[in-house]
């Protein structure tokens, strides 16, 4: 009985006299976040006949592809996205200079957004570009639906294009995409 009521008094004694302060519960107001997040876009590897027609002569216009890129049609996106940072890596194993076109389009394929075109030096193995579109300053990109590339050889530097060449030219692109919350 005793052992009870110590336990009590020692309870009482701990709510009575323990110091509380006021919590601040507007604090959520205050809080400020920027998440980022990473996400692999567009990857393709062109092999050296695709740049040569059925004859082995050398394509002189642009090869294009166009892929989707429906993570900016979502909700939390929309309201949310402030700055996306694209990274590109390509290799261009070939003995040929390549220019190369990076368009973002809405959904009737009007350009949101274009990269500044890229001249891929001849022989290059891991040509890097970083490209950052800040949506306060760019809010048409918001409209994104597609993004298209579009390269083509330059004519005037190196040897033709050799139809056994086993050699590949890789595109890999990616996005940190910052969020505020």
């Amino acid at each position: 009985m005793k052992l009870k009521r110590y336990c009590l008094f020692l309870l009482l004694g701990f709510t009575f006299l323990s110091c509380v302060k006021n919590v601040d519960l507007d604090q959520v107001n205050d809080f400020n976040s920027k998440p980022k997040f990473i996400a692999s876009l567009v990857f393709f590897k062109i092999p050296a006949l695709s740049f040569l027609d059925n004859t082995n002569t050398e394509i002189t216009g642009p090869i294009t592809d166009r892929s989707n890129l429906t993570v900016i049609e979502e909700e939390v996106v929309q309201d949310n996205l402030l700055e996306i940072v694209f990274d590109f890596e390509i290799t261009n194993p070939f003995n040929r200079n390549i220019n190369i076109n990076i368009e973002f389009l809405d959904d009737s394929n009007v350009v949101t957004y274009a990269v500044t075109p890229l001249l891929i030096q001849a022989n290059t193995p891991k040509f890097q570009h970083k490209e950052t579109i800040t949506i306060s300053s760019s809010p048409l990109f918001l409209n994104t639906r597609k993004i298209r590339t579009s390269l083509e050889l330059i004519t005037t530097t190196g040897a033709p294009i050799d139809p056994n060449d086993l050699n590949e030219f890789i595109f890999k692109s990616a996005g940190t995409f910052t969020f505020k919350i």
